[in-house]
């Protein structure tokens, strides 16, 4: 007698999450409903026309069936350029009159005035834009989650755009939908971004990262608490959030965000940084352009050396990441946070080093596509070794 397999629950639950295409799926699908009965008529009324001629006529076979489906069909939208029948044509033609007279008002016209009321109540062309949306927000992976659609995520959302990388934005309030829509976001729902079934709906589990700014601290600490439950690893899920002073920032990093960015302080230290160290524009522009995203042709990543790496103990020279890549290493910084800038290509590269790689956003690609192969690579020499 075999054990059945016990499903594994989630550690954040049995939360479901909130199906947005299977929502419009079902609105959809009420609008069809409503369209049952004049449809139903019009089959019916249609139906018992072919019926009727094809007694009058006795004939039964599915050529018939055929040609006054085909007189039913023109007469009722006035076409009428022929007629379905060769003999009994008095009883066929009054038999048309009578039926005309009595199906088109009752049957036909009802049918038609029935299903464009259904169209015009039922916004089915907004219901199908929804669930096309729906549909492919489910297939998106890597994407970052934006809560709340103001000022500073409008910024965010641009340059994340540039780089190529998809958002999804959480908005509570419904009435921004003309504003979210004419800033050209490609998905959005409306909704409470605290919830565990609308983090879960967004895709958060494939998810790279969450932005939460909203103006109240409330409701930034609810959504990094919420989406912390859910992906607890802070290196494979980055949370970005803004307080309105340094005490909150500091509760949110302790609930679980990466980052947190306060404006006031922010942009007050680098007002002061400008006035204390006035910078050569172009060593500015270009720093700030690096830092937030502007410049899409540059771009700086962070690659960590785990323990353990087949990286450790290697030269700059030897991993010959810049022949293959086009990415340059620019700096390293120690496990015991002292920066090494420019290394040499003699530079060894230590456990817990983060070597900082800058280049265009496609050779950033290839490096981090490099260091991933290479350590798959040298694990496999090695399994190689010791099986001989």
């Amino acid at each position: 007698m075999g054990f059945k397999k016990k499903k594994k629950i989630p550690h954040y639950g049995k939360v479901k999450p909130k199906n947005y295409r299977a929502i419009y799926e079902e609105k959809f699908y009420n609008v069809l409903l409503k369209l049952r009965w004049p449809l139903m008529v019009v089959i019916f009324t249609t139906g018992m026309g072919v019926l009727s001629l094809m007694i009058i006529n006795n004939k039964t076979d599915g050529k018939s069936v055929l040609n006054y489906l085909f007189h039913i069909v023109i007469s009722i939208s006035t076409v009428g350029y022929t007629e379905g029948y060769s003999g009994n044509i008095e009883a066929n033609r009054l038999f048309s009159i009578i039926f005309l007279m009595i199906a088109f008002p009752l049957a036909y016209l009802y049918g038609l005035v029935a299903t464009v009321q259904v169209f015009l109540q039922s916004d089915i062309a907004n219901i199908y834009r929804y669930w096309r949306m729906y549909k492919a927000m489910e297939k998106l992976h890597g994407h970052y989650i934006i809560c709340n659609f103001d000022e500073i995520t409008k910024e965010v959302i641009k340059n994340l755009r540039k780089r190529g990388i998809k958002v999804v934005l959480i908005e509570p309030d419904k009435s921004k939908e003309p504003q979210i829509r004419n800033f050209g976001i490609e998905y959005y729902v409306f909704d409470e971004p605290y919830k565990r079934s609308v983090l879960l709906g967004v895709g958060i589990e494939k998810a790279k990262g969450l932005v939460s700014a909203f103006e109240e601290n409330t409701q930034d600490l609810s959504v990094i608490v919420t989406a912390r439950l859910i992906r607890p690893d802070k290196d494979e899920f980055y949370i970005i959030a803004t307080a309105t002073n340094e005490g909150a920032a500091e509760k949110m990093k302790l609930l679980g965000a990466n980052e947190v960015i306060v404006p006031s302080v922010t942009i007050g230290r680098r007002i002061s940084s400008l006035v204390l160290h006035p910078p050569s524009p172009t060593i500015s522009r270009f720093m700030e352009q690096i830092a937030y995203g502007e410049r899409t042709d540059i771009d700086i990543i962070e690659i960590k050396i785990p323990e353990g790496s087949p990286l450790i103990g290697k030269t700059l020279k030897d991993i010959k990441m810049r022949q293959e890549t086009g990415a340059t290493i620019v700096a390293i910084i120690r496990k015991d946070g002292k920066m090494k800038i420019a290394p040499s290509g003699n530079t060894i590269i230590e456990e817990g080093d983060s070597l900082l790689i800058l280049g265009h956003p496609k050779a950033l690609r290839r490096a981090e596509e490099f260091f991933e192969e290479y350590e798959e690579e040298m694990k496999e020499k090695m399994e190689e070794v010791e099986v001989e």
